[in-house]
């Protein structure tokens, strides 16, 4: 009888002993995904848009344009994001996104499935490691700078969509913040061989936060298949700084933006340096209710001129995951200057005007 109480007290032990190791195990070893996502939708109209036509005089002819494009106010996504906890501090993590026009259903940015992210990353005490696609360096740090939020009309209209792109075969590193510092630094190979200059991109970020100040600076070099800085608003140098500022309800920005392409071959109405400047504000002036007024300035050289955007925005949530806006806006070029009010082509120093009102919600 003894020998058997013994036995049994030796398997309940060692039962214990495996249930207590998987249940260490699990919790060193936690892992979640998540599926997210954003619909946005809304009703776009502009003036003076280029019709591709011209009249008996070869003059350009323009018109208004309504649509539903969707991505106006932000782009549409839907992705998954998981992450295992390896122990001693040490996680895995992944990230899969893609990007469509909610108008059509089609998927953004060319063939590619997750056009905007799809990548794995590595992070511990020594910061973050990740590999893969991403949006590039301006998109996430214009971003924060930016008072519309990166909308359609933004920081991206007098950049002419150079904040907004993705970057294949990149690698990335973010440091822990310390003390309300923080960088970034990427590389995107550009795959070519016996050149590590071709279809490259690399750039790297600083960030300092502190008591409801944001100030952030970012260099970014993007290359095109030859190798070269040849587009000011495509392949080019650029340097950004700017920062925000929180007091109460309202929060305040500015920034300033210069692109160079030296590689380009210029003449007059074809510029490769480019400075832009903004300010703007985020003011809640009720709960559920906040306005964005904002104005942008680009100029450029080689006898182009210059452009200035202004716009209002409006943000009304009816709950933390879905929000009515309304954007209005105005973008005045000067006689040599070709800006549309929603990135793209435009007539040479013709203005334009925009208004867009819909619906975004997130999941």
């Amino acid at each position: 009888m003894k020998n058997k109480i013994n036995t049994f007290s030796v398997r309940k032990n060692l039962f214990t002993i495996t249930v207590l190791s998987m249940c260490a195990t699990q919790a060193n070893a936690q892992s979640s995904v998540t599926a997210y996502g954003r619909i946005d939708a809304e009703v776009n109209y502009q003036t003076n848009q280029n019709t591709g036509r011209v009249d008996s005089n070869g003059v350009p002819i323009t018109g208004s344009l309504w649509s539903m494009p969707g991505n106006m106010w932000g782009t549409s996504f839907f992705g998954f994001k998981g992450v295992e906890n390896l122990g001693g501090g040490l996680k895995v993590s992944f990230n899969l996104e893609s990007g469509f026009a909610t108008g059509d259903g089609a998927v953004n940015g060319g063939v590619a499935f997750w056009n905007r992210r799809s990548l794995i990353g590595l992070s511990g005490d020594f910061g973050t490691i990740k590999l893969g696609r991403d949006l590039t360096l301006p998109s996430d740090i214009v971003f924060s700078l930016d008072p519309t939020g990166q909308q359609a009309m933004g920081t991206a209209t007098l950049a002419k969509g150079r904040n907004w792109p993705q970057t294949n075969n990149q690698i990335q590193y973010l440091t822990p913040e310390i003390n309300g510092f923080s960088a970034v630094g990427v590389y995107g190979f550009g795959e070519v061989a016996g050149s590590t200059q071709k279809s490259s991109s690399y750039g790297a970020a600083l960030a300092y936060k502190n008591n409801g100040a944001e100030l952030r600076a970012m260099y970014d070099v993007a290359y095109d298949p030859s190798g070269q800085l040849s587009s000011v608003f495509q392949y080019s140098k650029e340097y950004t700084v700017g920062g925000s500022w929180t007091l109460d309800n309202l929060k305040l920005f500015a920034g300033y933006q210069y692109q160079t392409a030296p590689d380009m071959v210029t003449s007059i109405g074809n510029p490769d340096k480019a400075q832009q400047f903004w300010l703007g504000a985020q003011y809640q002036i009720a709960p559920n209710l906040t306005l964005i007024p904002a104005v942008f300035y680009s100029k450029l050289n080689q006898n182009t001129g210059n452009a200035s955007l202004f716009m209002l925005g409006a943000n009304y949530n009816l709950s933390k995951q879905t929000i009515l806006f309304a954007s209005i806006g105005t973008l005045r070029n000067s006689p040599l200057s070709s800006f549309a009010i929603e990135v793209g082509n435009s007539v040479v120093g013709v203005n334009q005007s925009a208004f867009y009102a819909g619906v975004s919600q997130a999941f």
